[in-house]
């Protein structure tokens, strides 16, 4: 399935080929084929020909080339949590890999495409959108625009009665806040569904809210704020909304003004929108993610340039609370903590920020090894948890490999 021509993804399904083609390889997003796996492969590149999209300008600026200097990987063996050698190539399959790149010291030292995935295809990023928001959030807080202490009623009056109505903005970009709320993407009565077809990544059913500013109000508190980290999904649509009331812009314009037109990205970012045209999530090149993982680790600088408030960039790189962390109910990720919208590996005494995603999304930085992964997938089922056990061994083989 590995696409040789890394400027022309291969057709690999057969997806959506011919005129018109064949109901067996057509996929819709109104009746649900655009999430069934296999589809998926092509789906997650393809969103903007299923629904309405909102552009993030990439700015008028000429593309800032990636230095290359390719590496072999291949002699690498992988073992996973249950103590199963894999080889290089076996492990990228087993987690069912669309795309990944790896960024060492200023240079592009991996890039390979599977699937329908290419260097000029966007993929889907499901919650990776999250870091975004998040670096959003601390530039309205570094320039003034935002106070993370202020609770969210005063910049979103009509979540008063709701699980937000005494949560600080800080709690909520922290993913502390207790809401009553089931969340497990493998039970389709779980809230989350609902919560989905409310933000227009899900085909909406009869009685569904119309758009997630309608869905938000009915979400109720469960528990204190604070005092446990809890990741779910409707915090991020509350944080989005937040900062567009305090800047008074929507969130393409923000991400794009803020953050977007300064990488020298070389395609625009690309948001799904709900029925009221509110952001949902995102979908990105594999190289204008290393793009924005680079400007990360640089510390909010570009060709030397400070193009992203230092103190946004390094109030997230410092890392999360380990014991809120240790306090949800994540096992499968000791020592973990979480901030402003990132994940964070603590791995060895460093920091690893980390933004993820479902079915397979992920951008990894070790700032300490000046290292970045970037990976894309199509996995058949949602939450990221279920590769892990191949993942994180994976991402350490290949700091390993390049100490």
């Amino acid at each position: 399935m590995q696409n040789q021509n890394p400027e022309s993804p291969q057709q690999a399904g057969g997806w959506m080929q011919g005129f018109p083609p064949p109901p067996e390889k057509t996929v819709r997003f109104a009746d649900g084929s655009y999430y069934a796996w296999p589809r998926t492969q092509w789906s997650f590149n393809h969103m903007e020909q299923l629904v309405p999209t909102k552009e993030v300008w990439r700015g008028s600026g000429a593309c800032r080339p990636l230095g290359a200097h390719l590496h072999d990987f291949s002699h690498l063996r992988i073992i996973d949590g249950a103590g199963q050698e894999h080889s290089w190539s076996e492990a990228l399959a087993a987690i069912h890999t669309d795309a990944l790149a790896i960024y060492h010291r200023g240079n592009l030292v991996f890039e390979q495409y599977f699937n329908e995935s290419g260097p000029h295809q966007r993929h889907l990023l499901m919650s990776c959108n999250k870091s975004m928001v998040g670096l959003v959030a601390e530039c309205l807080i570094a320039d003034g625009t935002l106070n993370d202490q202020d609770l969210v009623p005063t910049l979103v009056p009509e979540l008063a009665d709701s699980a937000w109505g005494d949560a600080s903005i800080r709690q909520i970009m922290d993913m502390t806040i207790g809401m009553h709320f089931h969340e497990d993407y493998l039970d389709p009565d779980s809230d989350v569904w609902r919560f989905m077809r409310s933000t227009g990544m899900a085909p909406r059913q009869p009685g569904d809210p119309a758009i997630i500013a309608d869905y938000l109000p009915t979400v109720k508190k469960e528990g204190n704020h604070g005092e446990a980290f809890a990741y779910r999904e409707p915090n991020i649509f509350v944080l989005g909304w937040v900062v567009r009331r305090a800047a008074g812009r929507d969130l393409a314009t923000l991400a794009s003004v803020l953050v977007w037109q300064h990488l020298g990205a070389e395609h625009d970012w690309v948001y799904m929108v709900d029925d009221s045209g509110a952001e949902t999530t995102a979908a990105a090149t594999l190289r204008d993610f290393v793009r924005f993982g680079a400007l990360m680790l640089n510390g909010g600088q570009v060709a030397g340039q400070q193009v992203v408030p230092t103190a946004a960039v390094k109030n997230i790189l410092c890392g999360g609370d380990q014991e809120a962390f240790a306090q949800g109910d994540y096992p499968e990720l000791p020592g973990w903590s979480y901030r402003s919208q990132w994940w964070m590996r603590h791995h060895q005494g460093r920091i690893c920020p980390t933004a993820r995603g479902a079915h397979g999304q992920m951008l990894y930085l070790d700032p300490a090894q000046d290292l970045i992964i970037v990976r894309f997938g199509s996995a058949p089922d949602a939450p990221s948890y279920l590769a892990d056990s191949i993942m994180w061994p994976l991402v350490d083989a290949i700091s390993a490999e390049l100490k």
